[in-house]
């Protein structure tokens, strides 16, 4: 009995020290809008409710340049400085086709959110009395998600491990167990 001691100590150290060197990102959000105002507001109502770290760009371009830095949703104006929001989306789709992003824009035109809609937007928001509060629910929902998935992660990675750990720990236990025997 004393042979199988020594192996879950083993694993309990192994598993602790696992657990504290597992850390999950923060997440990251993106927000692209040449409008001063509109880009502090929506930062400030996302910083209420998450921990996310927030970049913001004024142009299409440098989200684009960015996009290494791993959003993990982006809040798109339409009206942007150089390429407009939806040739940006597409950009975006190129590079990173699962990203979510969330189309905010003043632009009436339902051709125009059709068109956002088709290239893969997440979300169309018209700039409107609650519009910014829309972004901000939207925005939560897929952080929430976006946790969910990682935590699944998590727990697949935990799972595999300690199966491994088990194998390992019989093992060594069979081990232990012929050479005392001997």
């Amino acid at each position: 009995m004393q042979s199988f001691i020594l192996p879950l100590l083993l694993i309990k150290f192994v598993m602790d020290t696992r657990e504290e060197t597992t850390s999950t990102a923060d997440n990251r959000v993106f927000i692209v809008e040449d409008n001063e105002m509109h880009s502090l507001m929506m930062d400030y109502l996302i910083s209420q409710e998450t921990t996310a770290h927030i970049s913001k760009f004024k142009s299409g371009e440098e989200c684009i340049e960015n996009l290494n830095m791993n959003p993990d949703v982006i809040i798109l104006d339409y009206g942007l400085p150089g390429i407009n929001g939806i040739q940006t989306l597409l950009e975006i789709k190129k590079a990173k086709p699962q990203l979510p992003v969330i189309i905010i824009t003043g632009n009436k035109d339902k051709h125009i959110a059709r068109k956002f809609l088709e290239a893969g937007a997440y979300d169309y928001i018209e700039k409107e009395d609650d519009a910014f509060d829309q972004v901000k629910r939207v925005t939560e929902s897929i952080l929430d998600i976006v946790a969910l998935k990682k935590d699944k992660a998590d727990h697949r990675a935990n799972v595999t491990f300690a199966i491994v750990a088990g194998v390992i720990v019989f093992a060594i236990s069979l081990t232990i167990y012929f050479l005392l025997k001997n």
